[in-house]
């Protein structure tokens, strides 16, 4: 029979009363449990389930995700039990969503289901790797420490992500500036100027010429070239939706100079931080890396990891399989094929992801002297191009007119 949830309020046996909720078949069987622990019934009201939907609507970020697992951890660690550590948490939780996330999980599990079936429920919040992990971590009793570094690694990718959007915005506002005001010249300046220089009787040079072609061509076919840019980006989009599309796209990214260090390193940190966690939390070797392979959400490498498991469930070492892979950097091939158990292997792919969470950070932080001087020089060029458009006749027509 499928649960309800009841939101009660009752008395314990000091009279203090209690407002909280549980999960049961019916009201008589909320009575029942309920009586059963000592506490009087005073008032009994069914909870309208939410959808799906609306939780996704409300958006729980992965920051949110992060400090939720960090709070569970210190429920964990300090021996509270869950049901009613989660329980307030989730009274004092501003954000509704994940408010009635937290005491819905809460009560499952006071109603008596494990907390690994009570978090696959929220399964599009936490994300498979989440939950399969937190699954190895409660079969081997070390949900406490394996908590610890979910919340650690939540933390590290939200860090890194705040810290490309702080290195990228800079560069993407000024050349959005630049681009609008380049726009607006070529557009409606140097075409005008081009009609001046023509009534004077100056020949217009290439310079002129293109810019003023290219100016005209936007006026009057400006409805074909927005068709092109919006079928561009639609076709990026769908593109990296799908599996193909996302894998080419992923393999031009590796080829490119700077991202390709920058995309190897982050997959790589977070690779084995999942890879140490799953083998922390009782997983076998290869499913590990396979759990580990899915949380990077790099195709190409999900892949590469898929073919390792493969070769290693034929009977394949861990050693030769990896060193024969081309996915991980000479370094975490090296300290992964050296792992001659999982206890050293998760010890190797901690010491891994510490080094290459080193190296991403320095690369993000290092994005701007890379970007800006490229941007410099190509807005130097564009500049000069229009500055020749619109000197060059106009020197012309001084020579003309002495």
């Amino acid at each position: 029979m499928a649960l309800k949830q009841f939101n009660y309020k009752a008395l314990d046996s000091d009279g203090k009363t209690i407002r909280s909720s549980i999960r049961e078949s019916g009201e008589e069987a909320v009575f029942s449990r309920l009586g059963e622990q000592g506490l009087i019934v005073l008032e009994i009201q069914e909870k309208v389930s939410k959808e799906r939907s609306s939780l996704s609507r409300d958006r729980i970020n992965q920051q949110d995700v992060a400090l939720f697992t960090r709070e569970l951890n210190a429920l964990l660690e300090a021996n509270i039990p869950l049901s009613r550590g989660l329980m307030s948490i989730g009274e004092h939780e501003k954000n509704k969503a994940l408010r009635d996330m937290i005491v819905d999980i809460a009560s499952m599990i006071e109603s008596g289901e494990r907390i690994t079936v009570a978090f696959a429920r929220y399964e599009h919040v936490f994300g498979e790797v989440y939950i399969q992990t937190l699954r190895s971590a409660e079969k081997s009793g070390k949900l406490a420490s394996v908590t610890a570094h979910l919340a650690d690694m939540l933390e590290r990718n939200g860090e890194l992500r705040q810290m490309i959007r702080r290195a990228t915005s800079y560069p993407l506002i000024v050349v959005s500036f630049v681009g609008i005001a380049l726009g607006v010249i070529v557009i409606f300046v140097v075409p005008r100027f081009a009609v001046i220089f023509e009534s004077n009787g100056v020949d217009l040079p290439l310079a002129t010429l293109v810019v003023k072609t290219v100016g005209e061509s936007i006026m009057g076919y400006w409805w074909m070239y927005l068709g092109i840019v919006s079928g561009a980006l639609i076709a990026l989009y769908k593109g990296w939706h799908s599996v193909g599309g996302r894998y080419w796209m992923e393999q031009v990214l590796l080829k490119t100079p700077y991202i390709s260090k920058v995309i190897t390193a982050v997959t790589t940190a977070r690779f084995s931080s999942v890879l140490s966690i799953g083998l922390d939390s009782g997983i076998e070797v290869i499913e590990a890396i396979e759990i580990a392979g899915m949380s990077t959400g790099r195709v190409v490498f999900q892949d590469g990891c898929s073919r390792m498991c493969i070769e290693m469930r034929n009977g394949g070492s861990l050693e030769d399989v990896v060193n024969n892979s081309s996915i991980l950097p000479n370094f975490a091939r090296r300290l992964v094929g050296s792992g001659k158990d999982s206890e050293e292997l998760a010890k190797a792919s901690r010491i891994i992801a510490r080094h290459y969470d080193r190296v991403a950070d320095h690369l993000t932080k290092n994005i701007n002297t890379i970007i800006e001087p490229m941007i410099t020089i190509a807005m130097a060029g564009i500049v000069l191009l229009i500055a020749l458009s619109v000197f060059l006749p106009m020197w012309q027509m001084i020579s003309i007119n002495k």
